[in-house]
């Protein structure tokens, strides 16, 4: 299933051609996660990035609620869902600095195929080709702007919603 047909519908190889994505496909490993592993947990550290083959996951992020000085909870909050129907890809920000630290808790729903990308194999490989390393960073500067531009919305829509409730 891993194959150059397979990674053309992912958007963060969008614009390689068929000898890029060779080299691509030459650093990827291929893995298996079971219903309810994690695959990635916040705040742990990390060098790779995952390529959703088959399966969902979901990405959480653990909230720290102070209800009074005695009263402390600690709740994962899921924040969305990635399906393999929709080409997702998660961990990316590995790929941008060494032994990156985890901004969220990533856990399979049902059983799942990931493809990994190692921080330095890629990193050999974009020294090598450095058209590769800019089509893929552009492409994921381009996902992650999209990503931070709807964080963006929903931080004013909280900020909204925590007014309007604290003028009460």
């Amino acid at each position: 299933m891993l194959d150059i047909e397979f990674l053309k519908k992912f958007p963060i190889f969008s614009g390689l051609s068929d000898d890029e994505l060779k080299k691509i496909l030459g650093i990827m490993t291929v893995t298996e996660a079971l219903a309810g592993a994690i695959i990635i947990k916040d705040g742990d550290r990390g060098d790779e990035m995952f390529i959703l083959m088959e399966g969902d996951v979901e990405i959480s992020k653990n909230m720290t609620m102070a209800f009074s000085p005695d009263q402390v909870v600690n709740k994962d909050k899921s924040l969305i869902k990635l399906s393999s129907k929709f080409h997702a890809c998660f961990g990316e920000m590995a790929l941008f600095e060494e032994n990156s630290e985890r901004s969220a808790t990533v856990t399979a729903i049902n059983n799942c195929k990931l493809a990994i990308i190692n921080r330095s194999n890629f990193t050999k490989v974009v020294e090598e080709d450095y058209h590769i390393g800019f089509i893929v960073f552009r492409n994921l500067a381009r996902i992650i702007s999209d990503r931070l531009r709807r964080a963006n919305k929903d931080i004013l829509k909280l900020t909204t919603a925590f007014i309007l409730a604290i003028q009460k």
